[in-house]
Protein backbone atom coordinates (compact mmCIF):
# COMPACT_ATOMS: atom_id res chain seq x y z
CA UNK A 1 0.00 0.00 0.00
CA UNK A 2 2.77 2.08 1.24
CA UNK A 3 4.64 1.40 -1.85
CA UNK A 4 1.97 2.23 -4.35
CA UNK A 5 1.31 5.68 -2.73
CA UNK A 6 4.76 6.43 -2.99
CA UNK A 7 5.37 5.52 -6.64
CA UNK A 8 2.39 6.84 -7.93
CA UNK A 9 4.53 10.67 -6.46
CA UNK A 10 7.05 9.60 -8.17
CA UNK A 11 4.59 9.43 -11.10
CA UNK A 12 3.64 12.90 -10.23
CA UNK A 13 6.90 14.24 -9.89
CA UNK A 14 10.64 12.79 -10.14
CA UNK A 15 12.57 14.77 -8.29
CA UNK A 16 11.44 15.03 -5.14
CA UNK A 17 14.01 13.78 -2.86
CA UNK A 18 12.13 12.49 0.11
CA UNK A 19 10.15 10.18 -2.16
CA UNK A 20 13.13 8.40 -3.38
CA UNK A 21 14.14 8.37 0.24
CA UNK A 22 11.01 6.51 1.65
CA UNK A 23 10.52 4.48 -1.04
CA UNK A 24 14.70 3.21 -0.64
CA UNK A 25 13.93 3.34 3.21
CA UNK A 26 10.74 0.74 2.85
CA UNK A 27 12.48 -1.58 0.75
CA UNK A 28 15.35 -1.49 3.18
CA UNK A 29 12.97 -2.36 5.93
CA UNK A 30 10.78 -5.40 3.88
CA UNK A 31 14.51 -7.20 3.83
CA UNK A 32 13.70 -8.11 7.70
CA UNK A 33 10.19 -9.06 6.90
CA UNK A 34 10.54 -11.15 3.26
CA UNK A 35 7.41 -11.55 1.18
CA UNK A 36 7.89 -15.65 0.47
CA UNK A 37 6.77 -14.09 -3.15
CA UNK A 38 9.39 -11.90 -3.80
CA UNK A 39 13.02 -12.31 -3.97
CA UNK A 40 15.36 -10.81 -1.19
CA UNK A 41 18.11 -9.91 -3.67
CA UNK A 42 15.33 -7.91 -6.09
CA UNK A 43 14.59 -6.11 -2.82
CA UNK A 44 18.10 -4.88 -1.97
CA UNK A 45 18.55 -3.90 -5.40
CA UNK A 46 15.40 -2.05 -4.98
CA UNK A 47 16.27 -0.12 -1.89
CA UNK A 48 20.02 0.44 -3.18
CA UNK A 49 18.45 1.75 -6.72
CA UNK A 50 16.24 4.52 -4.40
CA UNK A 51 19.03 5.11 -2.26
CA UNK A 52 21.76 6.03 -5.34
CA UNK A 53 19.15 8.21 -6.77
CA UNK A 54 18.06 10.14 -3.16
CA UNK A 55 22.27 11.21 -2.98
CA UNK A 56 22.25 12.06 -6.79
CA UNK A 57 18.84 14.25 -6.70
CA UNK A 58 20.23 15.59 -3.23
CA UNK A 59 23.57 17.37 -4.98
CA UNK A 60 21.89 17.90 -7.86
CA UNK A 61 18.91 20.00 -6.05
CA UNK A 62 20.84 21.17 -3.18
CA UNK A 63 19.06 19.80 -0.19
CA UNK A 64 19.65 20.93 2.93
CA UNK A 65 18.71 17.56 5.11
CA UNK A 66 21.76 16.41 6.32
CA UNK A 67 20.36 13.90 8.56
CA UNK A 68 17.81 12.73 5.97
CA UNK A 69 21.50 12.69 3.97
CA UNK A 70 23.57 10.72 6.86
CA UNK A 71 20.74 8.11 6.86
CA UNK A 72 20.58 7.21 3.54
CA UNK A 73 24.96 6.47 3.71
CA UNK A 74 24.18 4.19 6.64
CA UNK A 75 21.58 2.11 4.58
CA UNK A 76 23.68 2.58 1.18
CA UNK A 77 26.77 1.08 3.79
CA UNK A 78 24.50 -1.71 4.99
CA UNK A 79 23.24 -2.48 1.32
CA UNK A 80 26.49 -2.84 -0.22
CA UNK A 81 27.37 0.94 -0.88
CA UNK A 82 25.86 2.81 -4.29
CA UNK A 83 24.45 1.33 -7.78
CA UNK A 84 26.82 2.25 -10.23
CA UNK A 85 25.83 3.87 -13.60
CA UNK A 86 25.32 1.06 -15.28
CA UNK A 87 23.05 -0.89 -12.69
CA UNK A 88 21.01 2.25 -12.11
CA UNK A 89 18.68 0.93 -14.86
CA UNK A 90 15.78 1.13 -12.74
CA UNK A 91 15.78 4.78 -11.93
CA UNK A 92 16.18 5.53 -15.69
CA UNK A 93 18.63 6.81 -17.62
CA UNK A 94 20.71 9.91 -16.94
CA UNK A 95 19.46 12.74 -18.93
CA UNK A 96 22.67 15.03 -17.76
CA UNK A 97 23.04 16.95 -21.16
CA UNK A 98 20.34 15.60 -23.19
CA UNK A 99 19.44 19.15 -24.30
CA UNK A 100 21.93 18.39 -26.45
CA UNK A 101 20.93 15.49 -28.71
CA UNK A 102 17.42 16.94 -29.63
CA UNK A 103 17.86 18.67 -33.10
CA UNK A 104 15.09 21.16 -33.94
CA UNK A 105 12.06 19.65 -36.22
CA UNK A 106 10.58 21.88 -39.20
CA UNK A 107 7.15 21.54 -36.76
CA UNK A 108 9.42 23.23 -34.08
CA UNK A 109 11.05 25.58 -36.34
CA UNK A 110 7.81 26.95 -37.39
CA UNK A 111 5.88 27.02 -34.25
CA UNK A 112 9.05 29.55 -32.92
CA UNK A 113 8.47 31.67 -35.84
CA UNK A 114 5.12 31.84 -35.09
CA UNK A 115 5.31 32.73 -31.37
CA UNK A 116 7.67 35.96 -32.61
CA UNK A 117 5.33 36.90 -34.86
Amino acid sequence: MATEVLEGLLEEDDEVVQVWYLLGWLFYLQLDKPDPTEDAESIRKSARTHLTKVKKLYMKLHCEDPPMLEHTEQLLGELGGELVADDDDEAGPSVDGIGDDFIQSSEDEEEDEAMEH
